[in-house]
């Protein structure tokens, strides 16, 4: 008895991984189509061909919770590759070029792809920037060094600005990147076109986060 109790109880583990994953991957898809906001849980259950339209919030407790399991399925490998980037960078003393440090942070994205050859989470990340919920992902950044330092050595080698404008630059530097991406999904089919779209999107990045601050103008002035 306590043997086919095992044996039902690992099925039943089984079937919740599967089920976890299924809507980690619908998640992903669906988020960096219509934002977070754009998207209700029970057409997460319904693209993955569930039976139970509560099956997010019983897995994850919600769509903030599902928001951030995408996130830990993803950066962990994206993290270690940023770690190798960073490592070549730090040799090469190369800590202070922007150019390097952005390359070392977006390249992950480029290599990254789901099972259609889609570069679906910067994707993703996109769809949570248009919703205004980037903060999901923010809250598990202690977990992620190798993208820290990454952001860290970037805020150091870019003009002064204000935290507020430096994080609206990466606002920007993701949308760029996002969109290079996509277009890179859909256009590119020569060899070698992908990673030259890339670097021209990565100098456009570079060019972004160098721009002056432009002066908030008051109404006299606008007028």
């Amino acid at each position: 008895m306590a043997a086919a109790m095992t044996k039902s109880g690992r099925a039943a583990d089984s079937r919740a991984v599967a089920t976890r994953r299924l809507l980690i991957d619908a998640g992903e898809r669906l988020f960096a189509g219509h934002g977070v906001d754009g998207v209700s849980v029970r057409q997460l259950g319904i693209a993955i061909g569930a039976a139970n339209p509560n099956v997010v919030n019983y897995h994850f407790g919600g769509k903030p919770g599902l928001v951030q399991a995408i996130v830990q399925h993803r950066l962990p490998a994206i993290d270690a590759r940023r770690k190798a980037l960073l490592d070549r960078i730090e040799r090469r003393d190369g800590v202070n070029d922007l150019s390097e440090l952005l390359d070392a942070l977006y390249r992950p994205f480029l290599e990254q792809t789901d099972q259609n050859g889609r570069h679906s989470y910067v994707a993703f990340l996109w769809g949570l920037y248009r919703s205004d919920q980037m903060d999901l992902r923010l809250e598990l950044s202690a977990a992620y060094p190798a993208t820290n330092a990454l952001v860290a050595g970037i805020r150091r080698a870019v003009p002064a600005m204000s935290a507020q404008d430096f994080e609206r630059r990466f606002g920007v530097a993701t949308a760029m990147i996002a969109a290079a991406l996509a277009n890179i999904d859909h256009r590119c089919r020569a060899d070698g076109e992908a990673e030259r779209r890339f670097a021209d999107v990565i100098a456009m990045v570079e060019a972004a986060f160098r721009a002056p601050i432009a002066p908030i103008l008051n109404e006299r002035e606008e007028t």
